[in-house]
């Protein structure tokens, strides 16, 4: 169909003006551009280095986009299910040692599982390693706040701290959660045993074994009150036999059998007696060493087993050494290991070890004491009167005469050797000898 194009936009011829503006511009901008690039080219040097740099500006923004989105892939966390296995399969065996080191090694990757952190920390705890066993504890709280465990296995971390007042805190919070812990109740006991609250600990623990007579952890503890308390140690024994019978591969049960074995022997009076309970407390001893050669409670106990039941100083070092290897921060073993090294006559590795223990806080007497004692031995009387003294006073706190008497005569040793007038008061003769 044909359509009529409206006159508007039909086609007409128009005139061509003789001026074109096309070629106007073009003979105006020409000088212009010619002027301007010989300036930059007589000036190129001029030039040069802000272009340079602004090229460089792109290409490095450029590539820095591209590097973005080429960039390598994260590398993958480590699945901790293996390890996780290794380890519950590690704590079913006893072992002990293992499983802690496994624990530790995936606790970062599961803070919210609880039963990791409490095995940690209870396992840290069993190897005397209490400073790290109280923040594993804390972890396990933030894990689950509602896990009577959580708070029960802090009670016991804390008590190992010397916080027994916030172990008390801890314990009745897990009994909150659960009435029914004698877990909660046995660390409650123990942490009322600590705070000098002895009936109540007495009660406590007792209560402990109502709710579940199988618990070691509470016939540990009733043992421990019984031993210390009651002063029962035959008793002691028969409720920390029951524990070791029900968890023979809970280091701390096996240590604290082993203790009292040796202390029944030593009271018996009975030579047959005292060797035969000798052999038996090293033989549990070390069943524990051998599946965790690195627990430094049990190897504690060995070593002064080994020095005071047997004066069997090698093998009470060896024991010591390995103990402060696996702990140096624990003051037992190294005050234990310079008390062994003294009577070996090396004063000056005992100075070392003894001096560790009094650094790390100790207020014992007899570690005191046993610093000046071996500092006195090497002619050091400048550096053990210190000792001697803080000893001494320690030890008439503590009630422990033969400190006193023994601390007394090295210092008057010490101030005539050094010519000081001794303010140590002599010992009042005996009737017997007193000049006639």
């Amino acid at each position: 169909m044909y359509l009529k194009t409206p006159k508007r936009y039909a086609k007409s011829k128009q005139r061509r003006s003789p001026l074109s503006l096309r070629w106007l511009w073009l003979w105006i901008l020409t000088p212009i551009v010619v002027v301007v690039g010989s300036q930059v080219y007589q000036r190129r040097a001029e030039f040069a280095p802000p272009v340079q740099q602004a090229i460089n500006n792109v290409i490095e923004s450029v590539q820095s986009g591209v590097s973005t989105v080429v960039a390598p892939t994260a590398t993958a966390t480590e699945n901790p299910t293996a390890k996780l296995n290794l380890a519950e399969n590690d704590w079913r065996e006893g072992r002990i040692e293992s499983a802690v080191n496994s624990y530790l090694a995936i606790a970062a990757a599961l803070p919210n599982d609880a039963t990791v952190h409490n095995r940690l920390a209870f396992g840290l705890i069993m190897q005397g390693r209490d400073d790290e066993a109280l923040t594993a504890a804390e972890n396990a709280v933030t894990a689950d706040p509602f896990s009577s465990d959580a708070w029960a296995i802090r009670a016991l971390a804390l008590d190992r701290n010397d916080r027994a007042g916030e172990a008390v805190s801890s314990s009745l919070r897990a009994l909150e959660l659960d009435a029914n812990s004698a877990r909660a109740l046995a660390f409650l006991a123990l942490a009322y045993y600590t705070e000098g609250e002895y009936d109540l600990a007495l009660s406590t623990s007792q209560r402990a074994l109502e709710v579940d007579p199988s618990s070691y952890e509470a016939l540990n503890v009733r043992g421990v009150i019984a031993q210390s308390f009651e002063f029962d140690r035959e008793a002691a024994r028969d409720y920390y036999q029951q524990a070791y019978d029900i968890a023979p591969r809970v280091p701390y049960v096996a240590v604290d059998l082993a203790n009292i074995l040796y202390t029944l022997g030593v009271n018996s009076g009975d030579e047959a007696t005292m060797n035969s309970n000798m052999d038996d407390a090293i033989s549990i001893l070390s069943d524990v060493i051998e599946v965790n050669p690195n627990n430094g409670l049990a190897l504690f106990a060995l070593g002064t087993l080994y020095f005071r039941g047997q004066g069997n100083f090698s093998q009470a070092a060896e024991m010591l050494s390995r103990c402060v290897d696996a702990n140096p921060n624990s003051i037992d073993c190294n005050a234990y290991l310079g008390r062994v090294q003294s009577s070996m006559d090396d004063n000056q590795s005992a100075i070392e070890h003894l001096q560790k223990a009094v650094d790390l806080g100790s207020e014992f007497a007899y570690y005191h004491f046993w610093l000046g004692r071996s500092q006195r031995a090497l002619g050091l009387c400048s550096q053990a009167l210190p000792n001697l003294r803080h000893g001494r006073e320690l030890a008439v706190t503590d009630d422990i005469p033969d400190v006193v008497a023994a601390a007394d005569e090295l210092i008057r040793e010490c101030e005539a050797s050094l010519g000081i007038i001794s303010a140590t008061p002599i010992p009042e003769a005996t009737a017997e000898a007193t000049p006639e």
